[in-house]
């Protein structure tokens, strides 16, 4: 079997873990086709979840091999060296790792100007480093220079370009939550060519200007950090009612998206028209989330009234779907909860859920998955049933992750009812400041 071949049977596989175990929905949007196969292009993308990023780039790319580049100092165990060359990782050597050992990047660009011009995709994440934080960071030019470097080896014969590209996850380390994967305009450098064979510098901040604008419209960029938590808070205090009221589904990744950016770019706005409202918004936000902390209840229970049917149904729901879910768990609580145990200990926070996409795609499900089609066909009869079984069990993973949800929603509207009915005043102060901030903000809404 070539290297090909084994290379899209890994990519199938990983699209299964990916797609199906581990994430809930994975959104692709593109604003226009994907580029043809053997295109001469570097991919750019925001980096927000460590491995995770990479993982969502290469899984949407239809099986097309992407090199990308990472830190050197992750290569220095065998396996990982080997796993990270397999799936396409390039070390890049920093001053931190010795003197000695920058002039091996000239090699490593050499290769990736190879790959360009060979129609084999290259990625790169111009920020630098990755934060658990919905913004866009500054952008070094070093994707620039490769891609016009390339063109350069080619005597600016080959058309090299730039596809922007970003990534905005529900949640950055919960299992089961959702993924959208963006891809912009493809950027031709030709038009570029000249002026760089002029003014080589001009010509790439030109390009960077385009590519950053193109990145920043596809994510969420919450500039405004000292205020970060506030705004981010009325994402999800206040998104789903303006997403409601403005006919759009709030639970569909791509267009809760799309309501957040509106929603960010009026406060920070607001910020510079009437300060002091800003000051006051944020201040409504932080006094309501801190409210919903100390009572350990959820902003869809203050502003939902539950009856009686709702908490019988809601209940009779979470009964017929505990076996599905006791079965579900079984047989993934190792899968996912082995690498947990293992990740807390990273201090980098973004570095956990990738140890634990990584371990649950390379050991952990391959390995149970494996035990379990030997297991089911040879003790469960007759033979079809057991594969049945078998086949059904990343299904009632998906159930297990569904009832863990519903259950916390239903723990928490039995939470709700118990303030509203025995503290009166805490219950009101909920709803009282919940009701100030959500017409507030939709006053706010309403100007811009």
């Amino acid at each position: 079997m070539n290297i090909s071949k084994r290379y899209y049977i890994t990519f199938l596989w990983a699209k299964f873990v990916h797609d199906v175990l581990y994430y809930r929905r994975t959104y692709l949007r593109m604003k226009s086709p994907y580029p043809k196969r053997g295109t001469s292009m570097v991919i750019v993308s925001n980096h927000q979840n460590s491995l995770n990023d990479a993982m969502g780039i290469i899984l949407t790319m239809r099986g097309q091999k992407v090199w990308f580049m990472a830190r050197a100092d992750v290569f220095k165990n065998k396996f990982i060296s080997k796993l990270l060359t397999f799936l396409g990782i390039m070390p890049v050597y920093r001053q931190r790792d010795g003197h000695a050992n920058l002039k091996n990047n000239f090699d490593i660009f050499g290769k990736a100007e190879d790959f360009i011009l060979q129609g084999i995709p290259i990625c790169l994440f111009p920020e630098a480093k990755h934060q658990d934080r919905h913004y866009l960071g500054k952008f070094y030019l070093s994707y620039t220079r490769l891609a016009f470097e390339a063109a350069e080896r080619s005597n600016f014969e080959k058309e090299i370009f730039i596809l922007p590209s970003a990534n905005h996850y529900q949640d950055y380390f919960s299992i089961q939550s959702d993924l959208l994967i963006s891809y912009g305009n493809c950027i031709s450098l030709k038009p570029y060519y000249q002026l760089y064979k002029e003014n080589p510098r001009k010509a790439q901040e030109i390009v960077n200007d385009i590519v950053y604008k193109e990145v920043r419209e596809m994510m969420l960029d919450i500039q405004e950090e000292e205020h970060y938590q506030e705004i981010y808070d009325i994402l999800g205090n206040f998104g789903v009612d303006y997403a409601i009221a403005n006919k759009t589904n709030p639970y569909k990744l791509p267009d809760k998206l799309k309501i957040d950016q509106t929603i960010v770019a009026t406060i920070e706005a607001e910020k510079e028209k009437n300060f002091d409202n800003f000051k006051h918004i944020c201040q409504l936000s932080k006094e309501y989330s801190l409210l919903l902390k100390q009572t350990n209840l959820s902003d869809i229970c203050i502003k939902n009234t539950y009856s009686w049917i709702s908490f019988v149904l809601n209940f009779l729901l979470l009964l017929l779907l505990f076996p599905l879910f006791v079965f579900g768990l079984a047989h993934h609580i190792v899968q996912y909860f082995l690498p947990k145990r293992i990740s807390r200990k990273f201090k980098d926070k973004l570095l956990r859920p990738s140890v634990d996409l990584a371990m649950a795609m390379t050991i952990t499900i391959p390995i149970t998955y494996f035990i379990f089609m030997i297991l089911y066909p040879s003790f469960i009869h007759p033979f079809w049933l057991g594969i049945l079984v078998y086949l059904c069990v990343p299904w009632t993973g998906r159930i297990a992750g569904f009832w863990i949800r519903k259950s916390n929603l239903y723990i928490n509207m039995v939470r709700a009812f118990y303030i509203k009915n025995t503290n009166k005043n805490l219950w009101n102060s909920l709803t009282n400041k919940r009701k100030e901030l959500i017409n507030i903000m939709f006053s706010l809404m309403q100007k811009s």
